[in-house]
């Protein structure tokens, strides 16, 4: 009869195999486990014999590790070993014919797939990817985003199709919500309003789903957001008063008043309104104070600081036709941005001061600044540059004979028309 042992030898010396196998390729436990999209865990747990994984694993790791499949057979010469041994055990008359029990590594099995689903590490690093590409959200073009986040979606998409503790499936569907309402944002910079509406929507039942308040919320200012470019602003206003429902005292407040509500209001008619929503969400601001100096993204995980909040408010004062409201907000705010090197916010301050330049009859300056704004965002394709310098161009309607303002005007129906089509969006899973 074969001797339970002699496998448990074998599979000591497969893991001990994989091991050095893995430092012989120049790979951490942790790296192995990304490539073959297990946790390091399970790759740890196996090395020492205290896992064993099933084939799928053992055929990933031939792959990345280029073995020329000598692991998944010896998993395979294991796995015979390991039938022979129930066959003979549950054969009439034997000594251990006790076959209503399960075999040990179907319990074991059942207990790592439990276990190791979705583990911590695995997790952490989506979450760490998702807030760092939503840091570099203004920073590099749309398209490169789009192309960054291929592989973090397919991930979560695995991980929501697997088991796992209740904890780590809040934690998932959190991450999937703040990657689909990041989507979103880049889809509309890419002019592609209906899969923008189509992400940021499914960004908002993820939230539900998971029934996170504060992810309820955050999803409801980047739906906020969406409508607001898309030239929906009672849209935009619901979307952010139904945000400032789930916020609760929570920090998305602060982008829900500045950029949801005030923006929105300024575009409506409604001074008071926008006073309102201007004061309240500079009073918050006192409950939130930032944390140093650097200026929060635009799709934040965390409050807005008070530079994002001056450069939201000035474009609502804007828009209701107070130029001196503009400048004074936007003061500071775009040394700020120069210094963070947030292109699009870079842009978008300097262009709403050039708007009010043109109110305050300094065309020149006004078309300079329109100008420095253009520059700064050459390679990206950032929809609301677009749209705030045609507002700019509609303003200088009278002096669109001026070279500069012409040079404006060039410059926008150049990027009207890229030499190259901008990527598709990602297809929303169903």
């Amino acid at each position: 009869m074969v001797d339970h042992d002699e496998i448990t030898a074998a599979r000591r010396a497969l893991g001990r195999h994989l091991a050095h196998l893995r430092k012989e390729a120049g790979h951490t436990q942790h790296g192995l486990a990304r490539l073959v999209q297990y946790g390091r865990s399970s790759v740890a747990n196996t090395e020492t014999g205290r896992q064993h994984p099933e084939r799928p694993f053992w055929t990933r790791c031939d792959r990345v590790l280029r073995t020329g499949g000598v692991l998944t057979a010896e998993y395979d010469r294991i796995a015979d070993l390991h039938h022979r041994r129930h066959r003979l055990a549950a054969t009439p008359g034997s000594i251990n014919a006790a076959v209503w029990w399960e075999p040990e590594d179907t319990i074991t099995a059942r207990r790592s797939a439990l276990a190791t689903a979705a583990d911590d590490a695995r997790l952490k690093h989506l979450e760490d990817e998702i807030r760092q590409a939503i840091a570099d959200n203004e920073r590099y073009p749309p398209g490169a985003l789009v192309a960054r986040l291929r592989p973090l979606r397919v991930s979560i998409d695995q991980l929501m199709a697997g088991r796992q503790h209740p904890p780590q499936r809040a934690r998932l569907y959190a991450a999937a919500a703040h990657l689909s309402g990041l989507l979103a944002a880049l889809a509309l910079d890419l002019r592609a309003f209906h899969v923008a509406h189509a992400y940021a929507a499914e960004a908002f039942d993820l939230a539900h789903a998971a029934e996170q308040p504060d992810t309820q919320a955050w999803a409801r200012a980047t739906q906020s957001l969406i409508a607001f470019y898309t030239g929906n602003h009672r849209d935009a206003l619901a979307y952010a008063e139904d945000g400032l429902r789930h916020a609760g005292t929570g920090p998305h407040r602060i982008r829900l008043m500045i950029n949801g509500q005030a923006r929105a209001l300024a575009h409506l008619g409604d001074r008071d309104g926008v006073d309102r929503a201007v004061g309240r969400a500079f009073d918050l601001l006192a409950e939130h104070p930032p944390d140093g100096q650097e200026v929060s993204t635009s799709l934040t995980l965390g409050p807005y600081c008070p530079t994002r909040a001056a450069a939201n408010a000035a474009t609502a004062y804007l828009t209701l036709g107070h130029p001196t409201d503009v400048t004074r907000h936007l003061t500071t705010a775009i040394v700020a941005f120069d210094t963070a090197q947030l292109r699009g916010p870079q842009a978008l301050s300097r262009l709403d001061l050039a708007t009010a330049h043109l109110h305050a009859d300094d065309p020149d300056q006004a078309a300079e600044l329109a100008l420095q704004a253009l520059a700064l965002t050459a390679e990206h394709r950032f929809e609301s540059v677009h749209q705030r310098t045609h507002q700019f161009l509609t303003a200088a309607h009278s002096l669109r004979h001026h070279p500069q303002i012409r040079d404006v005007a060039d410059l926008l129906a150049d990027r009207r028309h890229p030499r190259t089509a901008p990527p598709a969006g990602l297809r929303s899973p169903t």
